[in-house]
């Protein structure tokens, strides 16, 4: 499980499966063990990518600010370096503005894109929330932070379920390449700054859009503006009863 420099920086990345490749990109503050469940389920058909972005897990950190398009662009550097001339993109949140930037930037690259509780531009809801996410870490610590994140990213119903929230806490605190307050806020400012809004309606691939109806972070109705995203490809699909989070339901 190597690094690739992809300029500025290096990704981590895993690969597992065999078939065509796809790139799996995690959210804000989530690295590439977020998408375990799904790559499990996926890799005899798939040749699977999982990344850390940049400012998370295994993969470098940067010295100054950056935006979601910078972060598209280390993906693309990363493409350069497996030797991926194309590749289907999966993006959770966070990893869905990205993927967003990529089929926009380098279109050629795109083979399809799979949108999970992600957002065309940010809001100030989001920016206070990851606001008060930072000066909990902060003032309070890393357990701290946790117990208030998990409740944006667990649905109610998992939190009835015995030892799940407990476990995914653990986990957390266990976790040997945890993300600096610093590496945090980076990534938190260019996902409160992401727009493509406008911008949509130019990309042609073909494109399935995700949503929780329980999400608390991505709520449907913000997930896509009113007019739809003005691809004719590109398919909204609701997710009855889902939360935020790839794995929210493992155990």
């Amino acid at each position: 499980m190597p690094l690739i420099p992809t300029g500025p920086l290096s990704l981590f990345y895993q690969e597992i499966g065999a078939g065509e490749p796809v790139l799996w990109l995690p959210g804000l503050g989530a690295d590439h063990t977020a998408w375990g469940p799904q790559i499990a389920a996926l890799k005899d058909h798939f040749r699977c990518f999982a990344i850390d972005n940049r400012d998370c897990g295994r993969s470098g950190r940067a010295t100054d600010g950056y935006g979601i398009r910078d972060m598209a662009a280390d993906t693309i550097g990363l493409m350069d370096g497996l030797g991926q001339a194309s590749a289907h993109i999966v993006g959770w949140s966070m990893g869905g503005a990205i993927a967003q930037e990529m089929a926009l930037g380098w279109p050629d690259r795109v083979l399809s894109l799979c949108l999970v509780a992600t957002y065309d531009e940010g809001d100030p809801r989001s920016g206070d929330r990851f606001a008060l996410a930072a000066e909990i870490r902060r003032s309070l610590g890393f357990e701290a932070y946790l117990r208030f994140a998990h409740l944006s990213i667990y649905t109610h119903r998992a939190y009835q379920r015995p030892g799940l929230i407990a476990n995914a806490r653990r986990r957390a605190m266990e976790y040997p390449y945890q993300q600096t307050v610093d590496d945090y806020e980076r990534q938190a400012w260019a996902t409160t700054h992401h727009h493509t809004r406008d911008r949509l309606h130019r990309i042609g691939c073909p494109t399935l859009v995700l949503a929780g109806e329980e999400d608390v972070l991505t709520p449907v109705d913000s997930v896509l503006p009113p007019h739809g995203c003005g691809n004719p490809e590109c398919d909204p699909g609701g997710v009855p009863r889902g939360g935020p989070r790839p794995a929210v339901g493992t155990a």
